[in-house]
């Protein structure tokens, strides 16, 4: 339940800074805050994966 209100968190700050920087003109900057987050979100969802197929694997193993 914790990485859900984590990645919602990112996700609300990476909007807000986005909103900020295209209203200021910036583009650029935006699209990469916004590849920024999406790619910290998805380290985040690749270690609990990696964590799922390590306890799967140790219940499968004698």
């Amino acid at each position: 339940m914790e990485i859900i209100f984590k990645l919602a968190g990112i996700g609300l700050i990476t909007s807000i800074v986005n909103q900020i920087l295209k209203h200021c003109g910036k583009e650029e900057i935006a699209s990469i805050t916004t590849l920024a987050g999406l790619i910290i979100c998805l380290l985040m969802v690749l270690d609990l994966v990696k964590n799922l197929f390590t306890t799967v694997q140790s219940l499968f193993v004698f």
